[in-house]
């Protein structure tokens, strides 16, 4: 057997004289003695649970490996115990239960008793499934190949490596993401899934996602079909491997679930309304089967759920529905949940409910809990005491714009400037101009010379300045609640929030 000569490593680091903060990065090994034991890191498999090293003794008798070690760095994290034996010819697997290795490459390393380096192999990436050993026990060249733990390396090429789940839980409202592994060492041709229902077949290859991964999205299918499906992978030599196991002869079978409706998209009109102020739900839902109902339902403040109210929701034709909570007084507390009921009969909820095996709820959400549900309040609407953009329409015939004194004073906004968009058609509030406490000042957008910019109904930022060219109030084109076009105002009179008005109330209050 060819002996490995003894060798001297000196490293040294000049840039860690001037570092604190770099660890293990610098490894001082000042003499290295590489043995002649007969024994071998053999193969490496990175990818399992756990992982696991093989060793082999290719000498004619057993050799005692008590205080030998092992480990995927320079410094040894396992050491064999005393009584640990290896037979002659033979394999010792250590399962790194104390380290693990990296699926995308390391170093192991193996020294004797005495911290002589007996061994040590850098292997690269590796896909699921596949091992890295030499291609004969204690031979010099390695390669990628079918892991075998325990066993004599060989370079036969053999099926792909695959493994995978039967598919459960698929229902007829949500597309079903089948995930499988598959890898072989002399890499994979694809991997396909077959599908077959009493009314459709198909064969479809399965996306890879890397590292042996692959996926494939099964598509909505009617509650009830039932199917049978098999995946086959296959090498680059055309070597196959099937799950299940005795595919495509047998095949695995599903039934698709009457699934949950799905709720997305929630939206209120005011997360925080203010004193009798509506609140308007709308929610997307869907379900494959078809919604025979949707209803929202609330208590208030203490109530219990048993003293529910219940809105029957609209269906808006577009996939979303619609109901309105009717106002309430400040500082009420409205809790509400959404349910959904199929043609079949079958009920979900908004939140979602979870269910154990025996059907008791076990979420964060109880739709006979009321302090389970979501909420909102009713708050007092938060006022601007002082001047402040009040009213404004876009697209009208003229458009105007109305500004309101909030405070208890008469003021003099003689100088004041108004633009829209763009500031060098800012219009100038002529001298002696004053609103009274209270109350509104009007200006008409016709566009000339002479008054005020038109409003573009694309939408503008309407911005108010003072005499020295201070910001006193804005409204911006994102906030406009609704189309630019459209009449707005502030809920009350300077109060923050701004809504979508029914009707005018030009230089009058909008309470």
């Amino acid at each position: 057997m060819k002996k490995t000569p003894k060798y001297l490593i000196i490293a040294t680091l000049f840039s860690l004289l001037f570092s604190s903060c770099v660890k293990d990065e610098l490894i001082e090994v000042e003499e290295v003695i590489t043995t002649d034991l007969g024994l071998f890191v053999n193969e490496v498999f990175s990818t399992g649970d756990p992982d696991w090293i093989e060793i082999y003794n290719s000498n004619d008798e057993g050799i005692d490996m008590s205080g030998f070690k092992i480990s995927d760095g320079p410094v040894a994290k396992y050491t064999f115990p005393s009584g640990t034996t290896i037979a002659a010819n033979s394999y010792l697997v250590y399962p790194c239960n104390e380290f693990g290795l990296s699926s995308g490459g390391e170093e192991v390393y193996f020294w004797d008793a005495s911290d002589n380096l007996v061994d040590n192999v850098s292997f690269p990436a590796l896909d699921a499934g596949v091992a890295y050993g030499r291609t004969s026990d204690g031979g010099d060249t390695f390669t990628t190949m079918a892991p075998s733990q325990g066993a004599a390396n060989s370079n036969e090429n053999s099926a792909p490596f695959i493994e995978a789940s039967l598919i459960e839980a698929i229902n007829d409202n949500e597309v079903y993401k089948y995930e499988v592994i598959a890898s072989d060492a002399s890499g994979m041709r694809d991997v396909k899934l077959f599908i077959e229902t009493e009314n459709n077949v198909f064969f479809e290859e399965m996306a890879p996602l890397g590292g042996g991964d692959y996926q494939f999205n099964i598509p909505v299918m009617e509650a009830g079909t039932v199917a049978e499906y098999y995946v086959v992978a296959t090498d680059e030599t055309g070597k196959k491997s099937y799950f299940p196991q005795d595919a495509p002869d047998t095949k695995a079978t599903f039934t698709v679930a009457d699934g949950l409706a799905v709720f997305t998209d929630l939206a209120l009109s005011n997360e925080n309304p203010a004193d009798g102020e509506e609140v308007v739900v709308t929610v997307t839902v869907y379900d494959n089967g078809g919604i025979d109902e949707l209803r929202i339902y609330y208590v208030l403040n203490d109530d219990i759920a048993d003293n529910k109210e219940k809105i029957t929701m609209t269906d808006n034709g577009d996939g979303t529905y619609s109901a309105t909570i009717p106002g309430q007084a400040d500082n009420t507390v409205i809790n509400y949940y959404l349910r959904a009921e199929d043609l079949a009969g079958l009920k979900s909820y908004y939140p979602t409910e979870e269910y154990d095996s025996e059907g008791n709820v076990i979420g964060s959400f109880d739709h006979d809990v009321e302090t389970t549900w979501p909420s909102v309040t009713v708050a007092p609407l938060e006022i601007i005491e002082a001047l402040v953009i009040n009213e404004l329409q876009g697209g009208g015939d003229p458009d105007y714009i109305e500004l309101y004194n909030g405070t208890a004073s008469e003021m003099d906004i003689s100088g004041y400037q108004l633009h829209d968009s763009d500031p060098t058609e800012a219009y100038t509030v002529p001298a002696g101009t004053t609103i009274a406490a209270g109350g509104f000042y009007v200006l008409n957008c016709d566009g000339d010379a002479t008054t005020l910019f038109k409003i573009s109904s694309s939408g503008e930022d309407i911005t108010l300045l003072d005499a020295s060219g201070a910001l006193v109030d804005q409204l911006l084109k994102d906030n406009w609640p609704v189309d630019h076009s459209a009449l707005v105002g502030r809920t009350v009179d300077g109060a923050v929030k701004w809504v979508v008005l029914d009707t005018a109330s030009k230089g009058t209050s909008n309470n």
